[in-house]
């Protein structure tokens, strides 16, 4: 191999970097994102006792099988993997990587987007659920969204990452419907007014939001897209379909996002 061609297969491997470039805006930047992280992981902490201790939630293991049924929960804990790897190095840049930041991103702004607009209404809440509410369906997906704009890295996002980043949402959706369809026992509510819903209810199909259980309301999920619903598993298909294409909406955006405040440097090809 030539001098020159030694060379120019070396630079396609170095990562590039355009933000954080200096070490100062590095150094901030590992503070952000521990900050972050930190919020993230007592409330994942206090959510994960929580689940294992309280017999409104079956105590453990059931308690935790419940919590980690949640969406919320799936995209926290893609974003606290993600934070805690860019507070290690605020410059990573790898396959891995670029999935993860991609998949976190889509997946925490629309847990914070759905509960806003579709579940926060109902919301059930008290206790250290004030705490961990706050931090999973506020905090946690617009300050990652912030530190993405602020931080990046970047570039760091590619094309061919626009259908990767669903790969967990559609794993987590048939999860969610097998699941669902099994004979459980449904937690209790702790913060209801009512002590009947308090504790665990009576064997039935359980799934965590209304948007997702065919028997919701009059045999039919709740509407995500205002105005289109159907009964049973119709309706959780036009839901699932309405999730997909804001998936690929935001993944569309961020990678735009990344290219546009990247002054014009591309991602760096990896083998």
């Amino acid at each position: 191999m030539s001098a020159k061609a030694s060379s120019d297969a070396s630079n396609q491997n170095q990562t590039v970097t355009v933000t954080p470039g200096s070490d100062a805006a590095a150094t901030v930047a590992r503070v952000y994102h521990v900050i972050l992280a930190l919020l993230g992981t007592s409330a994942m902490a206090i959510s994960l006792y929580n689940g294992a201790t309280r017999p409104e939630m079956g105590d453990f293991p059931n308690g935790w099988v419940f919590e980690l049924s949640y969406f919320t929960i799936w995209s926290n804990i893609f974003v606290l993997i993600v934070n805690w790897s860019l507070f290690a190095n605020p410059r990573r840049d790898d396959k891995i990587f670029r999935w993860l930041r991609l998949t976190s991103l889509v997946m925490i702004v629309i847990t914070g987007l759905v509960y806003a607009i579709v579940l926060a209404p109902s919301a059930s809440v008290c206790g250290t659920g004030y705490f961990t509410n706050t931090v999973f369906h506020y905090i946690v997906p617009w300050a990652t969204l912030l530190g993405f704009l602020l931080f990046g890295p970047r570039p760091r996002l590619t094309w061919d990452l626009l259908w990767k980043c669903l790969a967990i949402p559609i794993l987590w959706l048939i999860y969610t419907i097998l699941r669902g369809l099994l004979m459980v026992t449904p937690p209790g509510d702790r913060c209801s007014s009512d002590p009947a819903e308090q504790v665990l209810g009576q064997p039935q199909n359980w799934y965590p939001y209304p948007f997702i259980n065919p028997d919701y309301a009059d045999g039919a999920p709740s509407a995500l897209i205002p105005g289109l619903t159907a009964p049973g598993y119709a309706g959780i298909a036009i839901n699932i379909v309405g999730v997909i294409a804001l998936g690929l909406i935001f993944s569309t955006i961020f990678i735009g996002i990344d290219r546009g405040l990247s002054k014009g440097e591309k991602p760096a090809h990896l083998d």
